[in-house]
Formats: C-alpha cells, sequence, structure tokens
C-alpha cells in the first residue's frame, strides 16, 4: 500500500471518527431520555406485578378465614370478610366472596341487601352472578325486579347461561300468573339440541304440571 493510500485512510477514519463524535453529541441526551424510560417502565411493570401478586395473596388469606368462619357457622364474621373483598375489586376473589354472599342469603344464614354488592361488566361470573341474584329476588323481592331484560338477554342462545336464566325465567313467569312465556321459556330449553337430558326432564315436568293446572 503506498503514502498516499494509507494518508487517504487515515482522513477517512478520521472523517469517519468525527462524524461518529458528532452523531453522539447530536443525539446522546436523546438516548439518555430512551434508556430512562425503559428503566422506568421496566420498574413499573415489576412494582405493579409485585402488588397484584400481593393483593391475590392478602384476598386469597381473606377468603380462607371466611370460609373458616362459615364452617364454624360464624356468619356475621365471615360476611364482614366476604364484604371487604368484594368492594375491593381486584381481584377473581372479589367474584367468588359475592356468590357466597348470594349462598348465605338464599340460605337465610344473613339479611343483606344484594344491590350494595359489586361485580365487573366483564367479569368471567358476571352472569352467574346476575342470575344467582335474580333468583334471590324472585323469592324474596318479585315485584321490585327491575332488571328483567338484563335477565331475557342472558336467556339468548349465545350465552353460556342461557339455560339457566330460561329456568328463571320460567318460574318468575309463574309466580307472575304468565304461563305462557314460562312456556316459551321452559320450551328453548326441552327444544335445544345441546342441554342435557336432566334439564330438559325438569323442564317437561315442570311444563306438565303447568298444563294440567290450566
Amino acid at each position: 500500500m503506498s503514502d498516499d493510500q494509507n494518508l487517504i485512510k487515515e482522513i477517512d477514519e478520521e472523517v469517519r471518527q468525527d462524524n461518529y463524535k458528532r452523531t453522539w453529541s447530536k443525539y446522546k441526551k436523546y438516548f439518555f431520555i430512551l434508556v430512562t424510560i425503559l428503566l422506568i417502565l421496566v420498574a413499573s411493570i415489576n412494582f405493579f406485578k409485585y402488588n397484584k401478586e400481593k393483593k391475590i395473596e392478602e384476598q386469597s388469606e381473606l377468603f380462607y378465614q371466611a370460609t373458616q368462619y362459615i364452617d364454624q357457622d360464624d356468619y356475621q364474621n365471615a360476611e364482614k370478610i366476604l364484604k371487604k373483598i368484594n368492594y375491593s375489586q381486584t381481584t377473581g376473589y372479589s367474584d367468588l366472596s359475592f356468590l357466597y354472599l348470594i349462598d348465605l342469603v338464599n340460605k337465610k344464614k344473613i339479611s343483606l341487601d344484594l344491590k350494595d354488592l359489586k361485580v365487573k361488566k366483564n367479569s368471567l361470573f358476571y352472569g352467574l352472578i346476575k342470575l344467582q341474584k335474580f333468583n334471590n329476588e324472585i323469592d324474596l323481592n318479585i315485584e321490585n325486579i327491575d332488571n328483567i331484560n338484563e335477565i331475557i338477554n342472558l336467556s339468548k342462545p349465545s350465552s353460556n347461561w342461557k339455560y339457566f336464566a330460561h329456568e328463571l325465567l320460567s318460574s318468575y313467569y309463574l309466580k307472575k300468573n304468565d304461563s305462557e312465556n314460562a312456556l316459551q321459556s321452559l320450551n328453548a330449553i326441552v327444544n335445544s339440541e345441546d342441554s342435557s337430558e336432566y334439564i330438559q326432564e325438569r323442564a317437561k315436568t315442570i311444563i306438565e304440571m303447568i298444563k294440567k293446572n290450566k
């Protein structure tokens, strides 16, 4: 390699180094900002996960304590804990506590206005909770039921709770002396291809009883 080529190579290297330095000087603050944002983001995600796991653990312990109180027939303390879990609305235990409270109300172990309890619409158990609440209202407060359209929506073919909804609707209509709508709900169960044999037989029995009493 000639001296001229060496000189050209050295000059080219110096120019490249100068370009690197200028680029670094121009963009280094953005680089540090980006790194800082990434570190904060990672720390926030880890903090969120830690808090979520901590809340799940706390609610798990509280829920277990509530079930122990139920086993000991101490329904007053069980109710307090289950309400506390439900009001927090932070984990799946909030929905599970709602179902337990409904069960205690239906068994006449506690007296509680279910309207005070909370459930999110995106909850996996939203439909079941609404139906359990509706079941309670049929027995205790049928004249003040104001969510009948919501229950009808849960009886649609696309609903996971359609058969339970139809059974409760038939019970509701019978108590309202509306045998036609009761039969319509029961026939929806009987005529369905994917309803279980047990629930179909139960619906058929109620249909026969209605027809005899007409």
